[in-house]
C-alpha cells in the first residue's frame, strides 16, 4: 500500500476511534487514589470526640433512640451537628458495618470521591494536565491523607461541594442544563445537613442564580432550603438552640468563663485567623514543610489564587467565584481555636485552581512556550516533598497494623490515652448501672464503656464542680494526663478534698490516671492543706462498685464496643 494512502487510512481510523468515556478516565482517576490512600491509612481508631460523636449519634438513630446525645446524662436531642453524615454511618452499621477501620475506609472513598470530582470540576474547565495536577497535589496533600483517618463530616462535606460546583459548571455545557441546574441545587441544601458551614454553598448557588436571573430556579431553590432548615431551626430551639451559634460568640468555646466575643473581639478573630490560614494552615495542608518554610508557601499561593478569581470573576460569575470568598469569610470569623487545615478543606481545589490560571496566564504573557514548564515546576515544588511525607506515612501506618495487631486498637498511641482507654473498660465493668461520669472526652468514654458521661467544668470554682454534679446526678471522675486540662479536676480535688474518695489508679506514678468517686453529702471535716503538700484521699465506700463486674469483650480493631454492649 503507498505511504500516503496508509497515511490516509491512519487518520481516518484516529476520526472514527470513539473517544474514551468520561465514566472511565473517572474511574481510573478513583483507582489511583485509593491505591495512593489505602497504604497510608492508619488502623488506629481516632482519638478526636468528634469521632465517637458521630458514631454514637449513628448507634443511637440504628437503635430506635433517635438523633440524641446517647453519651449525655440527659439523653437530650442533639443540635449541634446536621444529621446527614451520622444518618450514614447510622446506614453503614445497618449494613452490618462493625469494626473501626470500616467507617474510616468510608471516610477513605468519600476523599476519592472529592479528588475524582476536582478533577472532572478542573479538566471542564482548563483541562487535562491542570486536572492532574491538581488532583495528584491533593492525593498526596497531607491535609487530604490525615482527612482519610477521619470519622468525620468532612469528607462528605467537601465531596457534596465539589459535586455541586462541577454540576452547576456542566450545566452551561450540557444539552439539557436544567437537571445539572437542579442537581447542583440539591447538592448544596444537603450539604447545609452535612455541615452548618454549608450556608456560604447556597448563598453562591442563590447569588449565580439571581444573576443569571433564574428567578423562577431561585424561587424553588429557596423553598426547598427553607423549609426543612426552619424545620431543624425549631427542632434546635426546642432542644435549648443551636450550639453552634452560641458556641460561636465565645471568646473561646473551650473556656466559656472568658466571655461573649465584643466587635473588637471578632475584629482580633479575623485577624489572627487570617495569618493561622495564610501563613500556617492552608500550606502545612498542602505540603508537609514547617516553621518558616510554609510562611513564603503560603503567601505565593494566596496571592496567584486571588489574583487568579479576579481574572475570573472579570469573565464569569459561576457558583464557585461567589463561594470562595464567601466560605472564606466564614473560617475567618469562627473562634480561632477551631481553626486548622480540616476546616480549609473545601478551599484547596478552588486555590490550586485559581493559582495554577494565575501562574499559566503570567508564563503565557512571557513566552508562548513558558506554561507547561511553570506548570510542572509549581506542581513539582508541592509534590515531591509531599511524596516523601507519603512515604513516611505509609510506614507509620505498616508499623501501627503491626502493634495493632499483636496489643490491640490502641496500642499506636501514647501512655496517657492508653490509660484513659483503661479507665473507661474499667468503669463499663465496675460502677452499678445508671452510673454517670465527668471525664475529659465523653463521647469517647462513652463509646468505650457503655457508661454515660460529662466533661467536668472547665473551672477551679470547686463549689460549681460540685453543684453540676449534684444536677446531673454525677458519682465519678476521670482525672487523665491527657494534657493540661485534667489540672482543673486536680485543683478542685485539692481545694476540697473531702467531696472526693479514691477507686482506682491505673499506670506508674510518674504517667498515672485516677478514678475518683464523688461523695454526696460530704462536709468540711476542718483543717488546712498545705499548698504544696500530696493529698491521700480515703477510699470509696463499697456501694460505689458493683458486686459481680460486668464482662466486656476485649476491644478489639474489628468491633466498635458500643456495638459490644456487657454482658450483663
Amino acid at each position: 500500500m503507498p505511504r500516503r494512502a496508509r497515511n490516509t487510512k491512519v487518520a481516518e481510523e484516529k476520526r472514527t476511534t470513539p473517544p474514551v468515556p468520561a465514566w472511565m478516565i473517572l474511574a481510573v482517576v478513583a483507582l489511583i487514589h485509593i491505591a495512593i490512600a489505602l497504604p497510608a491509612l492508619s488502623p488506629a481508631p481516632h482519638n478526636g470526640g468528634d469521632n465517637a460523636g458521630y458514631l454514637s449519634l449513628a448507634h443511637s438513630m440504628v437503635s430506635g433512640s433517635g438523633y440524641v446525645e446517647a453519651w449525655d446524662p440527659a439523653v437530650a436531642p442533639h443540635t449541634k451537628y446536621p444529621p446527614l453524615y451520622a444518618t450514614l454511618l447510622a446506614g453503614a452499621m445497618g449494613l452490618g458495618a462493625e469494626a473501626w477501620i470500616t467507617f474510616k475506609l468510608l471516610s477513605l472513598l468519600l476523599v476519592t470521591v472529592s479528588v475524582t470530582l476536582c478533577f472532572a470540576w478542573v479538566r471542564d474547565r482548563h483541562g487535562l494536565l491542570m486536572a492532574s495536577g491538581v488532583s495528584a497535589i491533593l492525593a498526596f496533600s497531607p491535609a487530604f491523607l490525615n482527612a482519610t483517618n477521619w470519622i468525620l463530616s468532612d469528607p462528605l462535606f467537601v465531596a457534596l461541594t465539589l459535586a455541586c460546583l462541577w454540576s452547576f459548571h456542566r450545566s452551561d455545557q450540557a444539552l439539557a442544563p436544567a437537571r445539572w441546574v437542579l442537581a447542583g441545587c440539591g447538592l448544596a441544601i444537603l450539604s447545609t445537613f452535612t455541615r452548618t458551614a454549608g450556608l456560604p454553598l447556597v448563598l453562591a448557588v442563590g447569588m449565580a442564580l439571581a444573576f443569571a436571573r433564574n428567578w423562577r430556579v431561585l424561587t424553588g431553590f429557596a423553598a426547598a432550603f427553607i423549609v426543612p432548615n426552619v424545620l431543624w431551626w425549631l427542632r434546635s430551639r426546642a432542644g435549648g438552640g443551636a450550639q453552634y451559634v452560641s458556641e460561636f460568640w465565645m471568646i473561646d468555646p473551650y473556656q466559656p468563663d472568658l466571655g461573649r466575643a465584643g466587635i473588637g473581639d471578632l475584629f482580633a478573630r479575623v485577624f489572627d485567623n487570617l495569618q493561622g490560614y495564610v501563613l500556617e494552615y492552608i500550606p502545612a495542608g498542602l505540603s508537609p514543610w514547617s516553621g518558616g518554610s510554609l510562611v513564603p508557601l503560603g503567601l505565593v499561593l494566596m496571592a496567584a489564587a486571588v489574583a487568579g478569581w479576579i481574572v475570573r470573576i472579570r469573565e464569569e460569575r459561576t457558583v464557585v467565584e461567589w463561594f470562595m470568598p464567601l466560605y472564606f469569610g466564614l473560617i475567618l470569623l469562627w473562634p480561632a481555636v477551631w481553626s486548622g487545615d480540616r476546616f480549609a478543606l473545601p478551599l484547596y481545589p478552588l486555590m490550586l485552581f485559581y493559582s495554577g490560571e494565575a501562574l499559566l496566564r503570567w508564563a503565557r504573557w512571557i513566552d508562548e512556550r513558558l506554561p507547561l514548564a511553570a506548570g510542572v515546576v509549581a506542581a513539582g515544588v508541592l509534590l515531591i516533598p509531599s511524596l516523601q511525607s507519603w512515604s513516611r506515612s505509609v510506614d507509620g501506618a505498616g508499623a501501627c497494623r503491626e502493634v495493632v495487631r499483636v496489643a490491640g486498637p490502641f496500642a499506636c498511641y501514647g501512655a496517657e490515652f492508653q490509660q484513659f482507654v483503661s479507665a473507661a473498660r474499667w468503669i463499663g465493668e465496675n460502677v452499678p448501672d445508671g452510673s454517670v461520669v465527668f471525664s475529659r472526652k465523653p463521647r469517647i468514654f462513652y463509646t468505650l464503656s457503655g457508661v454515660r458521661s460529662r466533661t467536668y467544668p472547665l473551672s477551679t470554682d470547686s463549689e460549681r464542680f460540685i453543684r453540676e454534679a449534684r444536677e446531673a446526678g454525677i458519682s465519678y471522675v476521670v482525672l487523665d494526663r491527657m494534657d493540661a486540662l485534667g489540672e482543673y479536676v486536680g485543683a478542685v480535688v485539692r481545694d476540697r478534698p473531702w467531696s472526693f474518695c479514691g477507686l482506682h489508679e491505673i499506670g506508674v506514678e510518674s504517667v498515672r490516671t485516677q478514678i475518683l468517686g464523688i461523695l454526696e453529702g460530704a462536709t468540711d471535716p476542718g483543717g488546712t492543706v498545705s499548698p504544696g503538700a500530696a493529698i491521700r484521699l480515703e477510699g470509696c465506700p463499697r456501694s460505689m462498685v458493683r458486686l459481680e463486674p460486668r464482662l466486656i469483650p476485649d476491644y478489639s480493631a474489628s468491633r466498635l464496643p458500643l456495638l459490644a454492649p456487657p454482658a450483663p
